[in-house]
């Protein structure tokens, strides 16, 4: 007895969900294989030629996956944007807007106790000693606030010309910013990961809190 598949415009689902596997497959093969040479040779110094050969593929296939170079150094952030704001969108009733950038704060902070994530440490590295990531970076955290703002004011009622949800976006994002620096410098310096989680943990709580007490009844649902 043969088993139907399902099809979509002439292709299989199961066709489909090879494809978007090797895609995937694909980019992070690209993307280990850029922070390897980054992490070697620092991100000046590499062209895209060199990751494409790193990593077995064509320079074309590399600009397909990265359309710029700094795209791989800072590719997982507009995952990590679109979390943020479906967090913010579905979080439950009663729940006020500071919950949903506390909670991704959290979860950098367990990652940092787990020892996890060399990006932690690899990316800001990097960061530091290329101009040209820094003004990325510089860019992608305005970008970040023309994401994150229009959503709060959704969220609030607010209405276009109003510049509190700008702020409070930047307050709220910049808090997460500060804690991931703190974690970078002081993983650099050698501290216990475990003991750095902990003072962290207690001070991003410190910090939402006493941002939970300012905001009092903003944009909860």
């Amino acid at each position: 007895m043969e088993t139907a598949t399902a099809t979509e415009g002439g292709t299989t689902i199961a066709e489909e969900g090879l494809r978007a596997r090797k895609k995937r497959q694909t980019r992070a093969v690209i993307a280990a294989a850029a922070m390897d040479l980054f992490q070697s040779r620092g991100f000046d110094a590499v062209t895209i030629a060199d990751i494409a050969v790193a990593a077995d593929v064509s320079r074309k296939t590399v600009f397909n996956y990265f359309p710029a170079k700094e795209d791989l150094v800072f590719n997982e952030g507009q995952a990590r944007r679109d979390a943020l704001v479906h967090a913010i969108r579905t979080r439950p009733a009663g729940t006020s807007l500071v919950e949903p950038f506390r909670r991704q704060t959290l979860e950098l902070i367990d990652r940092v106790e787990r020892g996890a994530d060399p990006r932690i440490v690899a990316v800001p590295r990097l960061v530091a000693g290329s101009a040209v990531l820094r003004e990325r970076l510089f860019l992608g955290w305005e970008r970040e606030a023309a994401v994150l703002t229009p959503v709060i004011a959704d969220e609030t009622g607010s209405g276009p010309d109003d510049l509190v949800p700008g702020v409070v976006a930047r307050s709220l994002a910049w808090t997460n910013r500060l804690v991931f620096r703190a974690a970078f410098n002081r993983l650099i310096a050698g501290e216990d990961e475990r003991a750095l989680a902990a003072d962290l943990r207690e001070q991003a709580h410190r910090a939402y809190d006493q941002l939970e007490r300012g905001l009092r009844d903003y944009g909860v649902r």
